[in-house]
């Protein structure tokens, strides 16, 4: 009955041109009452929507709005690592996600890349956040000048999922070591 009552909410709101997407229908258990959640990016005048609906099903109408991460998580779907999207399949909270968590990740920032399929920033910008943050307060920068096994040199390149840096020595050879055996000079800090 659900199903058919998703159907024909969708049928009317294409009927009457309205700007939503319905993502849900359930009856309560007496079925006294039908709760219809939509997602709308805009205000929309629902009034004859729950006319129409009431006189369809004979039965009290409650449409939901819910956001647009909430309507990804009803609708489901595959995201872009090729699996089922995280809000579907588990994730219960949304936390709040920021562009600042790309920029750690070393991301390109570009809204087509970082988005979603619920067209907002992608959940898994926060999983693996804290370990960029403290791998990049580790790092030593590009050009400060680091203490080696061998002898003082200048770092040219931060690895960071190998937790690795290149550095320069003065006779220009290269040469990359591992982030534990290298120590931070005090006066290239800051």
């Amino acid at each position: 009955m659900e199903q058919d009552a998703l159907r024909t909410a969708r049928a009317k709101v294409r009927q009457l041109q309205l700007p939503m997407k319905i993502v849900d229908a359930h009856y309560t258990f007496d079925r006294a009452r039908l709760i219809v959640a939509f997602g709308a990016e805009a205000r929309v005048d629902l009034r004859p929507l729950l006319h129409e609906l009431g006189s369809a099903f004979r039965c009290r109408v409650e449409l939901r709005q819910v956001g647009d991460r909430d309507v990804a998580k009803l609708t489901g779907g595959i995201g872009r690592c090729g699996r089922v999207l995280c809000c579907s399949s588990w994730l219960t909270k949304f936390e709040s996600i920021s562009v600042r968590m790309a920029k750690e990740q070393a991301l390109p920032i570009s809204a087509e890349v970082l988005a979603g399929a619920c067209g907002r920033l992608r959940c898994c910008l926060r999983y693996e956040y804290e370990q960029y943050r403290q791998i990049n307060q580790a790092l030593p920068r590009i050009g400060e000048e680091v203490s080696t096994p061998n002898s003082p040199a200048k770092v040219i390149v931060g690895h960071r999922l190998r937790e690795t840096v290149s550095v320069r020595y003065a006779d220009d050879q290269v040469f990359e070591w591992p982030l534990a055996q290298l120590e931070r000079l005090p006066s290239s800090r800051n």
